[in-house]
């Protein structure tokens, strides 16, 4: 037996010797002679001498080493001392109770909460120190590290592994610093041994008044809630876990159909990998990554910028991005001399709406060039404009090959500063056609236009700071200026450009009270080949979110249904690499699985089908392949929530349990709804996404956060470990989607179907709450 097992029995059984000796020796006596009384005495106190004896015996052949830690002689001197007063208090009480009631049961009772409080707090204290103060090692391994380490400085060979030391508490994200459920288990025991002190103290009462049965049947009534409050905290889920350790597999291995799989002999504790797996997650938070070129951008929009940081380099960062962007307020200006003008009236979420689809996110490159994309079958046009005959361009095509050709074709493309190498080498033979030749900006408008779409954006004598152009020359340059050029000149194309006889703006503007026309408007922009890349059902579906950011929300009647922030967890591929590593598997059969990349493709799959369904949403990273820190997530999340309270927060991942990131994998399993902590709008929504899971799913298993009758209340503890859950200010759960550690199911999560059922549940979540909520 191990010495520090003996030393707590010694501790447990010594204590109990004393106590029953007072309580059938000591007490009974004071009933009986002087001598009967002197016995029970000297009873209890040879008892107390031998557990003193004992007890420095057991400490003094174990080989303990006395603790160098200062905090060792508070938590345990310290609690020693207060819990003898407490002991030798109880004691007197409890004998005080005795004589003055002559209640055997009575004093039995005080004794045995006495003793409870005892143990809670050395318990309590002992449990406190050892995780907080030596992660979860011994005084002994911590003077075995040190003296290792001491090793080392004098140069003798030392193990490595002698020199290993955690770093933190593994249990830091829990109540107290303790691993899960212990203070509710100690709550819920201290709840039982008060109900059953109250029951012995019944045992020796009698009771012939009304009052008085009333009073047992309530002492009663505590007990019976005590102990059910015990089953149902601490022993619920937990004793299947801890059977399930002694289970092994069957022949045939684990059964996809199973709700919970068997365990090997070997397998790692599931509340151990669970918790290996949230403190990933919490270190990933608590790091500073190196921040990435999206996130530099990022920062450098949302930043106010001191005048004395702009120095150097920097002021043509913010040059080159900052003031180029396109804002709310310039294109509300836009808007209101449009209507002023020209009495057309155009809302913003149309507009924002045909932004996000038509345009690829930002009108400059890094570098504030515009972005631009030559068409060397343009300029074959153009340069036969301009008088060039077949014979000419026929030879130019043989020495620029690249740059010119008479059919169009994606063959020569560069894409980014390559196309500037392109357009610079047609300026070379006509500026002006060259020019012409390329498509501009945000809208990716193409020159040609200054002759007939856009023309009216010509003005003779047009100057520097004119919003007009005085030639192509001018246009190029204020190409490069700001987006809101690219901006006026879509307002322009739009008044021009006919489909059937009717301008496109007459299909996005005000006069169709909403119902506008997103098929025709997408055909006369985007060409017949519009519902081959579902333009239209992408702008009504982009049109819907921006109509819930930019409502007023003073009036009933502009009120919608919640509208989710949609996150894909973790980042995805970026020229090959994966951005997040930590978050993958290898198996040893060669599969490979990236947790980021899954959650994009499911959520690309929910996207598609809540434009299908005319649902709006936000998509806040799923096209993002860098891994945006949690911060900025927030951050952008906590704007669209200010802007509308009916937007939430939904973050798209898949669990883990392994250790390690690559072997035979894991054996946990299933789905899992994770909320903010607290009774929220959080557990409405995730009531709603518990209930599709367990409808679409049910050959797997299922874990729930509730409030109230929730499956697994610790969940709702662990839960403050997820950043965005404790950092969003309006409504957020999670989705854990499968283990992707777990062999069947990153088969699951790896397939096309299994993809498409995830996002048909989640769209069927999204528009259940769609339909049912609202600020």
């Amino acid at each position: 037996m191990k010495p520090a097992l003996k030393i707590l029995l010694a501790h447990l059984g010594g204590t109990l010797l004393i106590t029953l000796a007072f309580i059938f020796f000591v007490i009974p006596s004071f009933n009986e002679n002087a001598h009967a009384l002197s016995k029970g005495l000297t009873t209890v106190v040879a008892l107390g001498v031998a557990y003193w004896v004992v007890t420095r015996y057991l400490v003094s052949t174990s080989g303990k080493v006395p603790s160098r830690n200062p905090y060792h002689h508070f938590f345990f001197s310290g609690t020693g001392v207060l819990t003898t007063i407490l002991t030798i208090v109880g004691l007197i009480g409890a004998l005080f109770v005795y004589l003055e009631h002559n209640n055997l049961f009575q004093a039995l009772g005080l004794v045995v909460s006495i003793i409870w409080v005892v143990v809670f707090l050395r318990y309590f204290m002992w449990s406190v120190y050892h995780y907080n103060i030596n992660y979860g090692l011994t005084d002994q391994d911590w003077e075995k590290i040190f003296e290792a380490r001491k090793r080392e400085k004098m140069g003798f060979p030392v193990n490595k592994a002698d020199l290993e030391a955690p770093d933190k508490n593994p249990y830091r994200s829990q109540t107290f610093g303790l691993p899960p459920g212990t203070v509710r288990g100690m709550i819920a025991f201290t709840l039982l041994l008060g109900g059953l002190s109250l029951l012995i103290v019944s045992f020796g009462n009698e009771y012939y008044t009304g009052d008085q049965l009333a009073l047992i049947r309530q002492q009663f009534e505590f007990f019976e809630t005590a102990f059910l409050m015990m089953i149902a905290f601490y022993f619920g889920d937990k004793s299947l876990k801890y059977l399930q350790r002694r289970w092994t597999p069957p022949a045939g291995g684990n059964s996809p159909k199973s709700a919970t799989p068997y365990r090997s002999s070997n397998a790692l504790d599931l509340d151990e990998q669970s918790l290996a797996a949230d403190d990933r997650d919490l270190d990933l938070m608590e790091q500073e990554a190196p921040a990435s070129p999206l996130t530099q951008t990022r920062q450098l929009l949302s930043q106010s910028v001191a005048a004395e940081a702009l120095q150097g380099g920097f002021v043509q960062v913010r040059d080159n991005i900052f003031s180029k962007v396109l804002s709310d307020e310039e294109i509300k200006r836009a808007i209101d001399q449009l209507r002023d003008e020209e009495g057309i009236t155009l809302s913003m979420p149309v507009l924002r709406a045909i932004i996000e689809v038509e345009s690829s996110g930002r009108g400059h490159l890094p570098d504030g060039q515009p972005k631009i994309l030559f068409e060397g079958h343009k300029f074959w046009y153009w340069l036969k404009q301009a008088g060039r005959t077949d014979q000419e361009l026929a030879t130019l095509q043989t020495e620029y090959p690249s740059i010119l050709y008479p059919r169009w074709t994606t063959q020569h493309y560069k894409g980014g500063p390559g196309e500037f190498q392109r357009l610079e080498l047609a300026k070379t033979i006509d500026p002006k056609a060259a020019v012409y030749s390329a498509s501009w900006g945000l809208f990716q408008i193409l020159g040609e236009n200054l002759e007939h779409n856009i023309k009216n954006r010509l003005r003779a004598g047009a100057g520097k700071d004119d919003p007009f152009y005085a030639d192509y020359l001018d246009f190029e340059r204020k190409q490069c200026v700001s987006e809101y050029y690219h901006f006026l000149d879509f307002l322009a194309f739009i008044k021009t450009k006919k489909v059937e006889g009717t301008p496109l703006i007459d299909f996005i503007s005000e006069k169709n009270n909403g119902r506008y026309n997103w098929d025709r408007f997408a055909y006369g922009y985007n060409g017949r080949g519009y519902k081959e890349n579902r333009y239209d059902v992408k702008l009504r579906a982009a049109y819907q979110k921006y109509q819930a950011i930019y409502i007023t929300t003073d009036t009933e009647q502009d009120r919608t249904g919640f509208i989710p922030i949609i996150d894909a967890g973790h980042g995805g591929m970026v020229e090959g690499k994966y951005t997040t590593q930590g978050k993958q598997y290898a198996f040893s059969d060669g599969t490979q699985i990236y947790e980021g990349v899954i959650n994009r493709r499911i959520g690309r799959l929910l996207i598609e089908l809540l434009e299908e369904a005319g649902i709006p949403y936000h998509n806040l990273t799923v096209d993002e392949a860098e891994d945006i820190p949690l911060k900025a997530r927030v951050e952008e999340a906590n704007t669209l929530y200010e802007r509308n309270p009916n937007f939430y927060f939904l973050s798209i991942h898949s669990n883990a349990s392994s250790n390690s990131l690559s072997g035979d994998g894991g054996q946990a399993s299933g789905f899992e709804v994770w909320t903010s902590v607290g009774q929220t709008k959080s557990d409405e929504l995730a009531t709603v996404a518990a209930q599709w899971y367990k409808h679409e799913f049910p050959e797997f298993r299922f874990r729930q956060d509730m409030t109230d009758g929730d499956e697994d209340r610790e969940k709702k503890e662990q839960s403050q470990t997820f950043y965005v859950l404790r950092k969003t200010k309006g409504a957020a759960f999670l989705v854990e989607n499968l283990f992707y550690d777990n062999r069947f199911e990153a088969q699951f999560l790896l397939s096309e179907q299994g993809q498409r059922r995830i996002a048909r549940c989640l769209f069927l979540i999204v528009k259940d709450i769609y339909q049912k909520f609202h600020a």
